[in-house]
């Protein structure tokens, strides 16, 4: 009996370890997040299979093709980044210049050895349906972002805020995540609307009349501003941006002006509105899109 219950141990050891070999490291985005919140292409509700995305960064299918210990298969369609013919929904919007938060699903690969060392890279083309691989740009600063990372309050994080180059015409962009895991690559394409930095006229400026002023009258460099607060900062700060994400807006001294610079002039924090961790959202956001511990 007691060969016996050691030969059972050992199979179903066994079984334990074959199954851990073959579990896929499924892997998405789930949230982009600039002035206002988005979505990837594969949104976040449904199963792995429905989420995640296999993908081929190489010109050669055969040259990604996984082990066939894991039972996968690559089709010509993974030699395209995107899923075609869907658009985010919600589409995130951000200011040419500014940060945006994108954080993906661990999905229980995280800090077990599995993923250490991999990269996540991000890419960015004019708007497409379909776009191909080559049509891509790395963003600067986008190239090769640790998987994961513990955060200064000890939090395993799967997040990063890439800033999209002030440079960036304005308009509709596709946004690519892709992940390099061993022997897979997995994408999330995401669908953002580039909007003019602040300071950036979107029409030509009108003609002043008269159009010179006379000197006697010239402004003065030191003199006390008279008009009324700008409503937004001149920039939103990115460690801001991503304490937010964390924290949510009651931490700031002037929570309402940060909404405001955030999410719009309407925007304001809802102090009276708290999540499962106590943190207040900005009005017109989500409890979403804050990060969770």
């Amino acid at each position: 009996r007691q060969s016996y219950a050691r030969n059972m141990k050992s199979l179903h050891l066994f079984l334990l370890l074959e199954s851990l070999v073959l579990v896929e490291p499924h892997s998405w985005v789930v949230k982009v997040v600039g002035l206002s919140g988005g979505k990837s292409r594969g949104g976040n509700i449904g199963d792995d299979l429905t989420l995640q995305r296999y993908f081929c960064p190489l010109p050669l299918l055969s040259d990604c093709q996984p082990d066939p210990k894991h039972g996968i298969t690559l089709t010509n369609d993974a030699l395209r980044p995107c899923r075609a013919g869907i658009e985010s929904s919600p589409r995130a919007t951000v200011r040419a210049g500014d940060g945006l938060y994108v954080s993906w699903m661990g999905n229980g690969h995280v800090n077990n050895g599995q993923s250490d060392g991999t990269c996540a890279n991000f890419l960015l083309t004019p708007h497409a349906s379909d776009p191909d691989f080559t049509s891509f740009v790395t963003i600067p600063g986008g190239e090769c972002v640790p998987y994961w990372y513990t955060n200064a309050q000890g939090f395993e994080k799967t997040d990063h805020i890439i800033t999209i180059p002030g440079d960036t015409p304005l308009g509709k962009y596709t946004l690519l995540w892709y992940w390099d895991f061993t022997e897979f690559w997995y994408s999330s394409c995401s669908d953002i609307e580039v909007l003019p930095s602040l300071g950036t006229p979107t029409t030509p400026a009108p003609v002043a009349s008269p159009p010179v002023a006379p000197p006697s009258i010239a402004p003065q460099t030191n003199a006390p501003q008279t008009s009324a607060p700008q409503s937004y900062p001149p920039s939103l700060d990115v460690a801001d941006m991503q304490s937010y994400q964390t924290y949510g807006c009651g931490q700031f001294a002037n929570a309402d002006l940060f909404c405001k610079s955030y999410l719009g002039k309407s925007s304001y924090c809802k102090y009276w509105n708290l999540d499962e961790c106590g943190r207040a959202v900005c009005h017109g956001g989500d409890f979403f899109y804050l990060a969770q511990p």
